[in-house]
């Protein structure tokens, strides 16, 4: 059950709101003061988290026998917040930007760090219409951290007619990023652990360690020297 309230959180909730959403959909109706029982949780804590539920749209409460129950909300309604926030953030983007009085056209390099880094690189990929990108040292290592998320990128790939070419580990013939419709793919003998990404300007290195982050490098001499020695690989790699 941690994976599932791990997962929740990935989705926006807190913790302790992933815990007693869980909690009511295994037990309800339930009172608070059971429910805080049942959670060995602080019964003042439990209301104020039963309160943010409720006007998150993920529980109700319904009058029985003159006492207040607490019920989840049917799993769909997690979708609600998503679209919320995604209408918020639309609606403030165009004014941010109006705030944007310099564009930086030197070089640019930048660490991110984490899940949230590899999501901003795949999204800058996805929105870049670059139509080829390049991948050496492959590691396949996305699909692990990102899991099910991986799969729909790979079909935005193809949805978006980009193309690309991956340099990886004889030792993972087989994974599923080798066998992308999209992409060709060629094998050497080395495994390491980390990936390099090139696409219009970009570099991406990902490094894959107990804390994963990416070295973003933004420069067209920077991305030109190494899709030049990407090129040099793919002429030595096997099919």
């Amino acid at each position: 059950m941690n994976e599932l309230t791990k997962d929740l959180e990935e989705a926006g909730l807190s913790n302790k709101e992933a815990e007693v959403y869980i909690a009511l959909l295994k037990n309800q109706p339930i009172g608070g003061g059971k429910l805080s029982k049942t959670l060995n949780m602080d019964r003042t804590h439990t209301y104020n988290v039963l309160k943010n539920l409720v006007y998150k749209g993920l529980a109700s409460n319904i009058i029985k026998d003159k006492k207040t129950l607490f019920q989840a909300s049917p799993p769909k309604n997690l979708l609600n917040q998503i679209q919320q926030k995604e209408q918020v953030i639309k609606s403030i983007i165009p004014k941010l930007e109006s705030l944007e009085t310099v564009k930086l056209t030197e070089s640019v390099a930048k660490i991110l760090q984490g899940k949230p880094g590899l999501r901003t690189i795949i999204r800058l990929l996805l929105e870049s219409k670059e139509k080829e990108i390049l991948v050496y040292g492959g590691t396949g290592k996305s699909y692990e951290i990102l899991g099910y998320e991986m799969p729909h990128v790979a079909k935005e790939t193809e949805l978006l007619k980009i193309k690309g070419r991956i340099i990886t580990s004889e030792k993972l013939r087989g994974h599923p990023f080798t066998k992308l419709p999209n992409f060709k793919i060629k094998f050497i003998e080395e495994l390491t652990p980390s990936s390099t990404m090139i696409f219009g300007n970009r570099v991406s290195i990902n490094v894959f360690n107990e804390n994963p982050f990416v070295l973003l490098i933004e420069d067209k001499s920077v991305a030109d020297s190494y899709r030049q020695y990407f090129e040099y690989l793919w002429k030595i790699a096997s099919k």
